[in-house]
This record gives C-alpha cells, sequence and structure tokens, in this order.
C-alpha cells in the first residue's frame, strides 16, 4: 500500500549505478530502510541531490509489513537550508548530530515529537544568526527524553554527583565514565534549563566537558554503542570557539 509521509534523511548507501538504500526517519513510521531509484537527467523522477542526508522531505512509500526494505517512489523537498550547508560550524554541528541519530535511532513507530525536534533543530540551527554552537549539547540531552534514558533531576547538596548508570545524582562519586566529578555534575545538572532560544554562555573547557560527560552518558546506557566519527571533529572545532 502506498503512504505519504514527511522525513528526513539520515544515511544513504549507493549499491549500483542508480540505486541507493536510505535510512529515513519518518513522521508516521519512525525510522525505515528504503530503496530508491535515482538519476539526475530529466525523466528522473528522484534527483540524486534531494536525497542527500539532512535533507526534509515528503516521500510516497510502498510499505510493506515484514519486509526489512520498503520502495520509495516520490520525493520532493519541504524545507531548503540557507546555511547548514555552507556555515562551517553549522556543517560540524549538523553532521554529529546526523550520526548520533543514525546510530542511536531504532523506533519503527512514529514519535511526533521526536520528528519535530529533530527537524525543528535543524531549521533553527540554519536560520540561527548567533548563539548557536552549543546547540550539539542542547540536543544530545534533549535526545535522551525519546532515548529512555533521560536524567533525574534530583541533585541537592546531599545528591551531588552523577551516576552514568543510574541516571540520577548520588550522594557517592563514581569514577569517570561510571561518574562525573562535582564540577562536572554541577555543570550537567544545569542543562535541565537549556533550552534553543536559552544556551548558557559556557567557555571552552566547560563546553568540551559537557559534550565528553553526555557522550559517555549515552555509552553507558546503550550497549554496544560504537565511537562517533565526527566526535573528533567536533573537539578541534570547539577549542577554535
Amino acid at each position: 500500500m502506498l503512504y505519504t509521509t514527511k522525513g528526513i534523511v539520515l544515511h544513504n548507501i549507493k549499491y549500483a549505478d542508480k540505486k541507493i538504500i536510505s535510512k529515513i526517519y519518518t513522521k508516521d513510521f519512525g525510522l525505515i530502510t528504503a530503496n530508491i531509484n535515482v538519476g539526475n537527467g530529466p525523466k528522473a523522477k528522484i534527483k540524486s541531490g534531494v536525497i542527500q542526508p539532512l535533507t526534509q522531505i515528503e516521500c510516497v512509500i510502498s510499505l510493506k509489513e515484514n519486509k526489512e526494505i520498503q520502495q520509495l517512489s516520490e520525493i520532493k523537498c519541504l524545507f531548503v537550508y540557507t546555511e547548514l550547508h555552507s556555515n562551517f560550524t553549522k556543517i560540524c554541528i549538523a553532521q554529529f548530530l546526523n550520526e548520533v541519530l543514525y546510530k542511536c535511532l531504532k523506533e519503527q513507530s512514529a514519535n511526533d515529537d521526536l520528528f519535530d525536534l529533530i527537524c525543528g533543530t535543524y531549521q533553527w540551527l540554519d536560520k540561527a544568526v548567533d548563539n548557536y554552537f552549543d546547540t550539539h549539547i542542547y540536543f544530545l540531552f534533549e535526545l535522551t527524553k525519546h532515548l529512555g534514558f533521560y536524567p533525574v533531576n534530583n541533585r541537592d547538596k546531599i545528591n551531588a554527583y552523577f551516576d552514568t548508570l543510574e541516571g540520577k545524582f548520588c550522594s557517592t562519586t563514581k569514577n569517570f565514565p561510571l561518574g562525573f566529578d562535582y564540577w562536572q555534575s554541577e555543570l550537567f545538572s544545569e542543562l535541565f534549563s537549556y533550552s534553543l532560544s536559552y544556551q548558557k554562555k559556557i567557555n571552552r573547557s566547560e563546553r568540551l566537558a559537557l559534550l565528553d560527560c553526555l557522550l559517555h552518558y549515552y555509552k553507558m546506557q546503550i550497549p554496544g554503542l560504537v565511537e562517533f566519527r565526527s566526535y573528533r571533529v567536533m573537539q578541534e572545532m570547539v577549542t577554535e570557539m
């Protein structure tokens, strides 16, 4: 049966001259794998440029139950980025978030809030004039809500140290990455008040520490999560800010 849905392209694998296997996170069906015939000629129904990673699309899918790879027959671009492919800092942030999504998302069902978070964050990043350098930190923290390990906001004078296995603040500290020290825990606790429109001004060392803490928290919560290739690029980018 044919369905029309919105989606965002996460990853492509070219396996023939005019064929692509694409991972797409959709509004109505969650994460799908789709077979796509592409071309650049005047008669091609789907141009290769429309199916690039990060592209927000509307597509027609022939969806069949119990089939791993679906057939995608029509695509149109829903949002044209103006800076996400030209501003170096924004490119680094967007590609890093894309890798996180590709490696962490496993959902096979609809999640409107998650879809809106993903598309809304990319659109906001594309349009932002300033105060966007910590978008990846905000996004990683928000994404934990949808991955099932959003931290408990219970930090006080007694429970001052974050435990990455328990996902909450405790009275005793554990060696990193099983837990955060007092300074790391304090920084981490401030993320509960973050939003896209309110990103607290932090210095380079704080930004690097938060990124490191968040990624190690992910690794403690997601078994078998492999290293992010774009992590080193993000570290280098932060040191230049």
